[in-house]
């Protein structure tokens, strides 16, 4: 396998869930990082994108592409196909959906839209339609949905995933032919195994790119935001909000993030703002992140711990080794504590006593 990663497309059966699928693809490539894009019920078929290794972080972002499918509608009760393809039209669009009693989510109703609906083909009371809509729709729901349009009850009796973003339903292999890849890739013969792998970029391949300085990658791997210096060049016209794929100048996929100011806005400020990070750090290798003064928050404040002499000042205008010094290390500190000292002793002795105050255990003894 490929160090930074893959994906490929199995052709899911009836039968096991796709927790499933990920345990047998893991068992099968000896790839521990394993997960999919889209869950199928149990009973689905179709494309089901598998994720191995660095590419398993990609999966959140996969899961924003849209989802096509073929399935079948059973009505309860005789409709007209005129009120059919009615029905069917009035599902295109924006659309309420309620996830059903049996589902990974919490029951709320929230919108989904419905990019395109096709009947493909009308036999007696069974609808074969095809759909692409937005990710975490439910077929099943929809089916549902417009049985109570046409007056009656409706359920699905098949669905099958036909794609997912790029990936397509052609691409997509077996358990049992994705087994016999690896084993003929252990022999020498890695060219079948290699064909039904794609790397990350093949994800990302809509995406606006741009160009990262081999000297920012250190930085980014690090944790920090892409800012102007680091850029060497964007590709595409990416506009604030739209998500955008770093690539080094290698041509390796560093992560993915979204712009804060539109390609034509550019100035010296933070212009990503990362989410995913692909590529690793070097170990023992600490590298200072630049961060605008203006960005930072400066807190003035001191930490005095009770029953210890030592002082940790909290602001971003000592250094860290003045942060570490003792108090008696600022004479000009020690000074003003003195000073402030002595007021008070003296002011202690002029002020007036108050005689039918109870004496405490504090009090001297005369």
């Amino acid at each position: 396998m490929p160090e930074e990663g893959c994906f490929i497309c199995i052709d899911k059966p009836k039968g096991p869930t796709s927790h499933q699928i990920d345990y047998w693809v893991r068992q099968i490539t000896g790839v521990e990082r394993v997960g999919h894009i889209g869950t199928l019920d149990p009973q689905a078929t179709g494309l089901l994108v598998i994720a191995l290794g660095k590419c398993v972080r990609l999966v959140d972002i996969a899961h924003e592409y849209p989802k096509e499918y073929i399935a079948t509608l059973k009505l309860h009760a005789d409709a007209d196909e005129l009120s059919i393809r009615k029905a069917f039209d009035h599902f295109k669009g924006e659309i309420y959906q309620l996830p059903p009693i049996k589902s990974a989510v919490a029951r709320k109703l929230r919108t989904r839209e419905i990019y395109d609906i096709e009947i493909m083909e009308i036999r007696n009371r069974d609808v074969l339609f095809k759909v692409k809509c937005q990710s975490g729709t439910y077929i099943r729901t929809l089916c549902v949905d417009i049985g109570y349009y046409l007056g009656t009850k409706g359920n699905m009796t098949d669905l099958r995933r036909l794609g997912t973003g790029p990936f397509r339903e052609e691409m997509a292999i077996t358990l049992q032919e994705l087994s016999d890849r690896v084993e003929m890739a252990k022999a020498g013969k890695d060219h079948l195994l290699k064909s039904a792998m794609y790397q990350s970029n093949f994800l990302l391949s809509t995406f606006s790119k741009v160009i990262i300085k081999a000297s920012t990658l250190k930085t980014i791997a690090h944790g920090s935001d892409l800012y102007p210096g680091g850029i060497k060049a964007i590709i595409g016209e990416p506009l604030a909000g739209e998500r955008v794929a770093l690539i080094s100048e290698s041509g390796q996929l560093v992560g993915t993030g979204k712009m804060v100011l539109s390609f034509n806005q550019i100035s010296d400020t933070k212009i990503v703002d990362l989410d995913r990070v692909l590529i690793d750090p070097e170990p023992g290798n600490s590298v200072k992140i630049p961060v605008k003064q203006k960005e930072r928050e400066i807190h003035l404040r001191s930490e005095v711990k009770q029953g210890s002499k030592e002082r940790k000042f909290v602001n971003d205008r000592f250094s860290r080794e003045k942060r570490t010094q003792r108090p008696n290390q600022w004479p000009e500190r020690n000074n003003e504590k003195r000073n402030r000292n002595e007021y008070r002793d003296n002011f202690k002795d002029r002020r007036p006593v108050n005689r039918n105050r109870k004496k405490g255990r504090n009090d001297r003894k005369n």
